[in-house]
């Protein structure tokens, strides 16, 4: 009887690694999808490219200054948070992210890892997949996977400008998320961090041109001339 025991014991300690870093990668790209898709169906679908800045023109129409619209940067930090958060949600109770659209974030009490497991689960790992044998893969029985959030999610927006060609610049901005995530298995928990950034928006802008601008030929000979406009491309 104690050798059966032992023999169980070691394969349970041979095979539970394996299951547990199967389950942290298909945990992983859940949430890094879920993360994904909160932001594009309700950050960046309702974020037009002229949102994140505010232009100001000259009398005669050129554009004479951009800056950062930082009202709208801060919705969209908020909207990130509170979007991800309700798809990270949904996906701890086994809902697919479709059914997550239109549902808003609840408050809920923290849920225990036995009521955790009770719940439906979006994904399941066959036992023959911890073997590594591609014969084996599909087969025994599937062990359920389950995660729940840590904390609050963390978002952060980046800005970004790039100036390019002749008193012209491209604006940027893309947000950061990290969430960390407990994986609950029927014999075994760990703790994985999902972080990704994400482009949300992006806008370029053409200053006056130059009236005047001579570039030499071959690389050689005099420098370029270039006349600077009265009013050149600024940001406050």
């Amino acid at each position: 009887m104690s050798s059966v025991i032992g023999s169980l014991w070691i394969i349970n300690e041979s095979i539970e690694p394996k299951i547990m870093e199967i389950a942290q990668f298909r945990t992983d790209q859940l949430a890094r999808d879920a993360i994904i898709e909160a932001v594009n169906k309700k950050v960046v679908d309702n974020l037009e490219p002229d949102d994140i800045v505010i232009v100001e023109k000259n009398k005669d129409g050129y554009i004479s200054s951009v800056g950062w619209n930082t009202a709208m940067i801060n919705r969209v930090q908020r909207d990130t948070y509170f979007r991800v958060q309700q798809y990270l949600e949904r996906l701890e109770k086994g809902e697919s992210l479709d059914s997550a659209l239109d549902i808003d974030l609840d408050d809920e009490p923290e849920t225990s890892r036995e009521e955790l497991l009770e719940r439906p689960t979006l994904t399941q790992i066959p036992l023959g997949q911890a073997t590594n044998n591609a014969l084996l893969a599909n087969l025994g029985p599937k062990i359920p996977v389950h995660f729940q959030t840590i904390g609050d999610v963390e978002t952060t927006v980046s800005k970004e400008r790039y100036d390019y060609g002749i008193n012209s610049a491209e604006f940027e901005v893309s947000v950061n998320v990290k969430v960390r995530l407990r994986i609950v298995l029927p014999f075994s928990t760990d703790t994985t961090e999902v972080e990704t950034n994400i482009l949300v928006a992006q806008n370029a802008f053409n200053g006056e041109v130059p009236e005047f601008y001579n570039e030499s030929q071959g690389g050689e000979g005099m420098n370029p001339s270039i006349e600077i406009p009265s009013s050149p491309l600024s940001s406050p």
